[in-house]
């Protein structure tokens, strides 16, 4: 963020957004250093806005749910091999999401982020964008699902 306020506030203008992840919002989705890395992240987000909108810069987060990414992927191929890797992935991310019928891509990600650097959302600043589905409004299954995935013996 130092570096990119750097360059924005001689122009007066500017928009900054970083990514957390929906580990940001809730506990119990990862060990404790990322939990706490992700809520860093929109703590920072949170107080360098105020600081940086008096320059006309705005700053926010996107914290996207379970996407299928080329960070990701190695992960679960690793846990569950090439054939089912997509299957298993929606299988799990599916059972644990709200919202019915739409799988996240990273394109989704992309088009909130755009609109949040887009001059469609120039008021808009301090706010962490979840791109979740609704999973950390109502998600009472985060402790069934990590019970299953360390009965799979996937550690979470």
């Amino acid at each position: 963020m130092k570096h990119a306020a750097r360059i924005m506030i001689p122009r007066g203008k500017g928009c900054i957004i970083s990514t957390p992840s929906a580990a940001s919002t809730i506990g119990g989705l990862g060990p404790h250093g990322y939990t706490s890395s992700k809520h860093a992240v929109v703590g920072l987000t949170e107080s360098v806005a105020p600081e940086l909108g008096k320059h006309g810069i705005r700053v926010n987060c996107v914290s996207p749910y379970g996407v299928p990414t080329g960070l990701t992927l190695p992960c679960l191929l690793a846990w569950w091999g090439t054939g089912l890797v997509m299957k298993f992935f929606y299988a799990v991310v599916g059972f644990m999401e709200n919202l019915k019928g739409v799988n996240l891509e990273a394109s989704d990600v992309a088009e909130a982020m755009l609109f949040l650097a887009s001059d469609e959302a120039r008021y808009v600043s301090g706010l962490n964008l979840t791109v979740d589905g609704g999973f950390t409004v109502v998600n009472g299954q985060v402790k069934l699902v990590t019970g299953v995935l360390s009965w799979m013996g996937i550690g979470v």
